[in-house]
């Protein structure tokens, strides 16, 4: 089967679950922004985990030239096709021939499109996943975006296709995107250089999304603050490590940061809250609470565990 681009929106990507362990080799992790979004949409188009998709931000098209089995997930995502609006988060047939078009009524959050079957798609480094700053990954595995003619090989699972049970993620389970609670943070390897007023003023205030948000690394803007550390080697970095620059306007590390860096983290963003974070938009406000590393790691297996059980129950 063949997925032709008509029109490849603001930015859209082929992601899977990235290089997992190939930071000490220089590799950024990559993988997807929404990792609950992106393992969803494979549940529900009957892929296995980290089967590759599409992450696009701003509306995509695309043809398909032979029947197949879709799902869309994201933030505020929307679903038609052949000008038919369809139900995200929830298994689509889609005919041979027909126009999907997809993405995210909020700009600039990113959208899912999982694809039933077997991605014919390069691998760099164990990975398809499109990081463009590395030029790596990618139809061309030279990091580029998707673009409109571009084609994209399936091998459709066609298995009971006719006969499958369609899978629908209910709508109370579906992800909260809003902001209303605090997003979790683990205290880091350099907590015990800020300050006491520092740690205070950071969980009392709100933090703004700026526009300088990227696949790399989300800017925020508020109140600063400051560590006592003038010059720190370089360490490696992990996913949602907040970074505080000499300015004391917090970073928090996504999917393709660097894997080393140097300045002082005020701790990590909770696995359970960092697919939430990564689909803010540019002017939305957040706030931070401290939390303990095993009050996290309770956090984390429980909602495995909650996600496991419910997808036993949706089989």
């Amino acid at each position: 089967m063949r997925i032709e681009v008509l029109s490849k929106g603001l930015f859209s990507l082929i992601i899977d679950n990235g290089r997992v362990g190939r930071q000490r080799d220089g590799f950024c992790e990559s993988g997807p922004m929404d990792s609950n979004a992106y393992d969803w949409a494979n549940f529900l188009a009957f892929n296995l985990d980290g089967t590759p998709c599409i992450e696009a931000i701003g509306e995509m098209r695309l043809r398909v030239d032979e029947d197949c089995i879709i799902a869309v997930t994201g933030r505020n995502p929307s679903l038609d096709i052949d000008g038919n609006a369809k139900t995200t988060y929830q298994s689509q047939k889609v005919p041979a021939g027909a126009t999907i078009t997809f993405g995210s009524t909020s700009l600039g959050c990113k959208a899912y499109l999982a694809v039933g079957g077997n991605w014919q798609v390069p691998k760099a480094v164990g990975s398809a996943c499109t990081v463009v700053r590395e030029q790596l990954g990618g139809l061309d595995n030279k990091g580029s975006v998707l673009k409109e003619g571009d084609c994209i090989e399936v091998l459709a699972n066609t298995r009971n296709q006719d006969s499958a049970k369609m899978r629908t993620l209910p709508q109370q389970h579906i992800d909260d995107y809003g902001f209303l609670e605090s997003i979790r943070v683990i205290p880091g390897y350099q907590f015990s250089s800020f300050s006491t007023v520092a740690m205070r003023t950071f969980e009392t205030s709100s933090y703004t999304v700026s526009s300088a948000i990227d696949r790399m690394g989300f800017r925020l803007t508020g109140e600063p603050v400051t560590a006592d550390i003038e010059n720190m080697r370089s360490e490696a970095i992990h996913l949602g490590a907040i970074q505080v620059p000499g300015d004391g306007q917090p970073i928090v590390m996504m999917r393709d940061r660097q894997t080393l860096g140097g300045y002082p983290k005020l701790g990590c963003v909770s696995p359970c809250d960092i697919s939430r974070l990564a689909q803010a938009m540019p002017g939305e406000k957040v706030n931070f609470v401290f939390q303990h590393e095993e009050e996290a790691r309770a956090d984390w297996l429980l909602m495995t565990s909650r996600r496991r059980r419910l997808q036993g129950e949706i089989l």
